[in-house]
């Protein structure tokens, strides 16, 4: 229909479309031999032109590129053609080609803003930064105001890691248009690359105030949280639920806002109004309970949560977050007794027999933790076993009975010889326990019975890698198991780590920094790594960043006084 539409405007236009090629370039050669050359010229050009945008209007981008090829066979001056052939190479990633008529355009027309901001685009598409920073400065040059050139400059020099550049560039664009919500967001987050708290949390500020959104309250809502501005996320989340009373996330992020300042029964109330409207009601009451247990508040505690498990016994974690309580508040027997009235087949066995196995450990009552275990080993079938098989041993080596421990997994062994879970966790018992090559010896136990275990061969494969051993195979255990858990974030950091063993340092930061993020930010030894990287790359500042976050989250002293030392050996920037 569209092909119609346009084959009638040639004809208003005059542009007898219909005529084969041959006849057309028949029809121009004798119009050129009576000096109507260019006319006709052109309506070749145009009918051609026409032919290409309909192809395009159909999807049909290679048939619409040759059209527009013929179109500039007819008439190579034709700079609207020129633009349209460009734009459909871009649409079928041409780039390099879109690139040459692009600069014939400039060449004609060199103050043409819109052909050299296209060009600069796609040399950042490419790559090619360098020819993409002269582009946009040529447009600045002759349109000192232009915001959307500034603001992509001063993306480019971000992604550059040119961060002084992109600050002068990004603070002159909000300095000449103080409205630019874009520019005040990307100064927002240009700022937090940079660690320039403060900085960026005024640069949210304005962005919410120029462009108030959902998704950017709560973008600046965590990076607050992030700077421990408690109440200004607060503030942030009470707007939320002015307009939206159901939204949880808001609801349960105030709570926790005003629990970080201590504004315990605000929190409180919070959760009570959340536990209305969400559909996860155990989780809330978990957390209700939680605060009042921390709080010290045991009797409401005890009243929460045993009303909780009475409408619902099957709450595990509730029932031992009310013996915690009651353990907490001194009432062990009570404690004790709640605990063993759980039966084998009742929901939550297991965790109340470990539970009682503590606490009578804690009470220094060791004989009866044992007596527990072995009770719960002799009900249990088959792998059931095995988290009590792990509890005794752990039993014994808190009392430096290490020859006790490895009986009992020896035991098991016997019993369950094919069992990879429990070889699984004899080594990581042995690793614990300081006996490195034993644990490495049981892993390939483990894999030669469960050869795609995707945590023994992480184990394995990070193993050879921290040793700077058998690289390429400990690359292929790593990338199975990342195959198989591509989630977890532990596995993925041993993927970095031997990218880094490798040598391939930028492929080691890329996995790296995917580890981080779905370790939820939180685990230091990805982030000593990551600085390791960042290091090899010379990008120190931001190796000193992923130091110091490293020490931040280091719990042992060493361990945080050696990353402090790699940090403070870092070439001054």
């Amino acid at each position: 229909m569209l092909q119609k539409t346009l084959f009638a405007l040639a004809l208003l236009l005059g542009v007898v479309a219909c005529a084969p090629l041959a006849e057309q370039a028949e029809r121009v050669s004798t119009a050129r031999q009576s000096g109507q050359g260019a006319v006709d010229d052109q309506s070749c050009a145009y009918a051609q032109f026409l032919w290409g945008k309909a192809a395009e209007a159909d999807k049909r981008p290679e048939e619409a590129i040759s059209h527009y090829e013929q179109a500039l066979g007819c008439d190579p001056a034709a700079e609207y053609v020129m633009r349209n052939l460009a734009m459909a190479l871009i649409r079928t990633d041409k780039r390099q080609q879109a690139i040459g008529w692009i600069n014939k355009i400039l060449a004609a027309k060199p103050d043409d803003i819109g052909a050299q901001s296209l060009l600069a685009n796609l040399y950042v598409s490419i790559g090619e930064t360098a020819q993409a920073e002269a582009a946009y400065r040529a447009i600045l040059a002759r349109d000192p105001k232009n915001q959307n050139v500034m603001l992509m400059l001063g993306s480019l020099y971000a992604s550059n890691r040119q961060y002084d550049k992109a600050q002068a560039q990004l603070e002159e664009l909000v300095r000449l248009a103080p409205e630019s919500y874009a520019g005040h967001y990307y100064l927002a987050k240009l700022y937090r690359e940079m660690r320039l708290g403060p900085k960026a949390a005024a640069s949210y500020a304005k962005a919410l105030a120029l462009n108030w959104s959902l998704t950017l309250a709560y973008e600046a809502a965590d990076f607050y949280e992030s700077l421990s501005r408690y109440a200004e996320s607060a503030k942030l989340y009470r707007r939320i639920l002015e307009e939206d009373p159901g939204d949880e996330r808001a609801r349960g992020s105030l709570a926790n806002s005003y629990l970080q300042r201590n504004k315990i029964d605000a929190a409180l109330a919070e959760l009570r109004e959340l536990r209305h409207t969400t559909s996860e009601t155990v989780r809330v009451d978990l957390s209700i309970g939680r605060i009042l247990l921390q709080a010290k508040r045991y009797g409401a505690a005890i009243a929460h949560l045993s009303k909780v498990l009475a409408e619902d016994p099957s709450q595990v974690t509730i029932r031992s977050l009310l013996v915690l309580t009651y353990y907490q508040k001194g009432d062990k027997a009570k404690a004790r007794k709640m605990l063993a009235e759980v039966r084998p087949g009742m929901a939550g066995y297991d965790e109340s027999v470990l539970m009682l196995a503590r606490l009578l450990h804690d009470e220094k009552d060791r004989a009866g933790a044992e007596k527990v275990l072995r009770q719960a080993i002799a009900e249990a079938v088959g792998e059931r076993k095995v988290v009590f098989y792990v509890a005794l041993a752990a039993l014994h080596r808190e009392q430096g009975e290490l020859t006790k421990a490895y009986a009992v997994f020896d035991e098991a062994q016997q019993e369950l010889p094919a069992d990879p879970k429990l070889r699984f966790e004899y080594g990581l018992f042995l690793e614990r326990a300081g006996n490195t090559g034993a644990a490495l010896a049981k892993m390939h136990e483990v894999l030669a019975l469960d050869p795609h275990n995707p945590y023994a061969l992480n184990y394995v494969g990070y193993s050879w890698a921290d040793r700077g051993e058998r690289l390429e195979e400990a690359k292929a255990y790593i990338e199975e198991a990342v195959s198989l858990r591509p989630e977890d974030g532990f596995i993925r950091d041993s993927l970095g780590w031997v990218y880094y063993q490798l040598g391939d340092y930028d492929r080691a930061v890329q996995e790296l920094k995917k580890a981080v993020e779905l370790a939820n930010d939180e685990d230091a030894t990805i982030y000593e790594h990551l600085g390791d990287a960042y290091a090899k790359l010379r990008r120190y500042a931001e190796a000193a960043g992923a130091y110091d976050r490293a020490a931040d989250l280091y719990e042992e002293q060493p361990k945080k006084e050696a990353v402090r030392r790699k940090r403070g050996a870092l070439p001054v920037q």
